[in-house]
């Protein structure tokens, strides 16, 4: 993730109330998980509800 999209990821969440210690772990998930090809297309599928 590049530095402008994490700042500006970063200030919305605070403007949204999601505390410093949320955020990070957000942050760390987005930049380390690795979602399967099966994990990927149930969520889409329950997206489409």
């Amino acid at each position: 993730m590049a530095e402008k999209e994490a700042s500006n990821i970063i200030i919305k969440l605070k403007q949204e109330g999601w505390s410093d210690q949320k955020i990070n772990a957000f942050i760390l998930f987005v930049e380390t998980h690795t979602p399967t090809e099966e994990e990927a297309r149930k969520i889409i599928e329950e997206a489409n509800l």
